[in-house]
């Protein structure tokens, strides 16, 4: 009898993209966190008749603190698992389209994903968001090295 070895999800285009959105959200979440942390989640000091209102109890302070973390979190989620789900997808097109594994996979799906990101803004803001994502694509290419 022959074993037969389970596919691997990497090597698939949906799988790429599946395990893409998942670390980007999961990257997106700690990008909440620490910006959060480091953000200004002190309100304005409200004036009332030319004099300070009492602040907040610290516990409610506490609560709007971590409310307004984890809408960050949410945020940041959201975008870095569209961004990475998109950009892998794509990568992995570009990648068996061209039946080569090099940067120019990277530059050219950096232009793609760059340019459907942008595409609500106009055709000058898809060209733009094609030549920006596809430098910064090239440019991690060549930082990261051969993988």
């Amino acid at each position: 009898m022959v074993a037969v070895a389970p596919p691997n999800p990497q090597e698939n285009c949906v799988g790429r993209s599946v395990f893409g959105a998942v670390a980007g959200a999961g990257l997106g979440v700690m990008m909440g966190i620490f910006l959060g942390a480091m953000g200004d989640m002190s309100p304005a000091i409200p004036i009332i008749n030319g004099r300070e209102a009492p602040q907040a109890p610290a516990g409610e302070q506490l609560r709007l603190a971590y409310r307004a973390t984890f809408e960050r979190c949410g945020h940041w989620a959201r975008n870095f698992m569209a961004l990475t789900a998109l950009f892998s997808g794509v990568d992995c097109v570009v990648e068996k389209f061209r039946g080569k594994h090099d940067a120019y996979n990277a530059v050219i799906s950096g232009c793609g994903v760059g340019a459907a990101l942008s595409a609500k803004q106009g055709p000058q803001a898809a060209c733009l968001g094609c030549a920006g994502f596809a430098a910064f694509s090239g440019i991690m290419e060549v930082v990261m090295g051969p993988h």
